[in-house]
């Protein structure tokens, strides 16, 4: 019962305030986490002193606002929107207010036209402050009301159950029952709070009284209230080993909450000793608070510098300017790396967050303002770059509708050097003019490859057709002597050199794919081939008197070398006596003398059959 009179006491002598009696101190740092939960909790009820400051520093920032230029209008409505448009505006509100009677005091200074997109934006937002003000306190003061007939329903339910002639215990766990919804149940509205906990305290204390103060359920709440208690005590005893001190504070004040709204009197025996030793533990927070406090304004310095340091590398961005699309892209990945940074370093004084951050949105404005120059200029370099593989695009057209193949080779390479080097562009339209310039260096070089150039109409055709026969010619697989398939396939050479003459370079091409044919169609038949296609060689060759003396000159540069090769190993042998016929060094020359006058035969056979032809 000391419980019950402690607070009745409180609530009389705060007769005059009741707000005071039923609502905690409102936290003065409104960064805080526990400013955030006062707010949840309590909703935006103020004292009259606190409405008088906050009017007072309202005037005084209206004042200091009217001295900005004009220019700073379109920013402040830009952060207007941006704490309107965030998710905690509600804890904001001060701020925007302020922002609100800021914008209005330029706005009437401001005659001029220019900012008419600006005033427009302004009031439109202010439309939607207001809306979602109007919605967000009905919405509260509905769900208010709806928790205060809640709990009338409660009392009621209480007052019932004291005129019911019924089993104690069963009536006590009914009791409890209620007791439990009551405070599951939120918030009622501000003026009704006081009355309403009086109310319910004094039936609670009737419904006590009507079972007669029955000691084994008293003592069994007390019980339960001592027990909750000590942990309650226990896990304030625990806070004072938390690092983090803002939320040592915070879950004391949850702590403090359950104390007082949740839990019963327990026994006065042990009342006044469970306090104290609550109190001891919640006075050694207070004091790490305190202290917390006096030390936050030397990290706020900190951060402070924290800040100006990022913008300053922010600005040193700025002082070499990039050339080039590249170092711009490597510039802009720094600057959004400093932004981040910027943003992640919290907790300073209100005046100098202030100050970072209007040094932050200049700096950012200069490095944008220099990054849009940039791109400005690059897009006369675009179409530069772009007029510059236009023209090579159409310079190789041109040599190959001229068929002016071989004699631009070179030049088709320093084209492909000049694509590389003509300048950036953007990907699309360097991936278009790529997908027309890629099938037109392919056609040169498949022209070139095929051999078939600097050729006029008539050589064309030629061309063409000797193409054809060497696609068709093929044997069937039945069994030839390596004379009937030498005459058939000099039939089929007679035939492909009938079809017409070429110059040299498309000539040589054409032959050598008609020997590989004939090669492919050899090795199907699986025989011998390597004097077959010598002897077909040669008779492709015929006609081609240079191509038959170069064929001469190789044979003989190899039987030369030969020669050469055996004589030396002739010399070798003159060291050994003729006793020396079994030594197996001598054997190994010898036998390499051998080889190599077989070679020589070889291609001296070769020779001789060319110079029939």
């Amino acid at each position: 019962m000391k419980d019950s009179n402690k607070k009745s006491d409180k609530s009389s002598s705060d007769s005059i305030s009741p707000v005071k009696s039923t609502i905690p101190e409102m936290p003065k740092d409104k960064r805080t986490k526990a400013y955030k939960e006062w707010v949840k909790q309590y909703g935006d009820h103020k004292l009259p002193s606190e409405g008088v400051e906050v009017s007072s520093k309202s005037n005084k920032k209206e004042t200091k606002n009217n001295k900005s230029k004009k220019n700073s209008l379109s920013d402040k409505v830009d952060l207007f929107q941006q704490q309107i448009n965030s998710e905690d505006w509600f804890n904001k509100r001060k701020e925007i207010e302020e922002l609100r009677s800021n914008i209005n005091s330029i706005i009437k200074k401001d005659e001029s036209d220019d900012g008419n997109k600006i005033k427009s934006l302004f009031f439109q937002t202010l439309k939607i402050y207001s809306n979602k003000k109007r919605k967000y306190f009905n919405d509260l003061n509905s769900n208010q009301k709806e928790n205060l007939v809640k709990r009338q329903g409660l009392i009621e339910k209480i007052k019932d159950l004291i005129v019911v002639d019924e089993n104690p215990n069963k009536l006590y766990s009914k009791f409890k029952l209620l007791k439990e919804e009551w405070h599951n149940t939120g918030q009622v509205p501000i003026t009704d709070r006081n009355n309403i906990w009086e109310t319910y305290r004094h039936h609670v204390g009737k419904f006590y009284d009507f079972l007669h103060l029955n000691r084994d359920l008293r003592e069994l709440d007390f019980k339960h209230n001592y027990e909750e208690k000590l942990k309650i005590i226990e896990r304030a005893e625990q806070l004072d080993k938390v690092d983090d001190i803002i939320k040592a504070s915070r879950d004391l004040n949850d702590l403090h909450r359950l104390w007082k709204n949740e839990l019963g009197p327990v026994s006065r025996e042990f009342n006044d000793d469970l306090w104290s030793r609550f109190q001891a533990a919640s006075q050694k927070i207070h004091l790490k608070r305190q202290n917390f406090q006096k030390e936050i304004s030397s990290t706020q310095q900190e951060n402070f510098e924290k800040k100006q340091n990022v913008i300053n590398r922010m600005r040193e961005l700025t002082s070499s300017l990039p050339k080039s699309h590249s170092e711009w892209q490597n510039k802009i990945k720094d600057f959004e790396k400093l932004k981040v940074e910027f943003q992640s370093i919290k907790n300073l004084q209100r005046n100098k967050n202030k100050k970072s951050w209007n040094d932050f949105r200049v700096a950012t404005k200069e490095f944008n303002s220099e990054k849009n120059n940039f791109y400005k200029n690059q897009k006369k370099e675009l179409k530069k770059s772009i007029d510059i593989k236009k023209s090579l695009i159409e310079e190789v057209k041109v040599i190959i509708e001229s068929n002016k193949i071989s004699e631009n080779s070179k030049r088709i390479k320093e084209i492909q050097e000049e694509w590389k080097k003509a300048g950036y562009l953007p990907r699309k339209i360097s991936n278009s003019l790529w997908d027309d310039f890629k099938p037109l260096l392919n056609k040169f070089y498949d022209i070139l490859k095929s051999g078939a150039v600097n050729m006029d109409k008539n050589e064309q055709e030629i061309f063409d057709k000797k193409s054809k026969f060497i696609e068709k010619l093929k044997f069937s697989k039945k069994k030839f002597t390596i004379n009937e398939l030498k005459e058939e396939f000099m039939l089929s050479i007679s035939n492909f050199n009938d079809l017409g003459e070429l110059n040299l370079n498309s000539s040589n091409t054409l032959n050598n794919k008609m020997l590989r044919k004939i090669s492919s169609i050899i090795d199907t038949l699986e025989i011998e081939k390597d004097d077959l296609l010598f002897d077909l060689e040669l008779e492709l060759s015929k006609s081609n008197s240079n191509e038959i003396n170069k064929k001469i000159q190789t044979i003989k540069r190899k039987i030369s070398d030969l020669e050469v090769e055996s004589n030396q190993f002739q010399n070798n042998l003159e060291f050994f006596s003729s006793s020396s016929s079994e030594n197996p060094l001598f054997k190994n020359v010898s036998t390499k003398i051998n080889s190599i006058e077989k070679k020589i035969e070889f291609w001296r056979d070769k020779l001789r059959k060319i110079e029939k032809v």
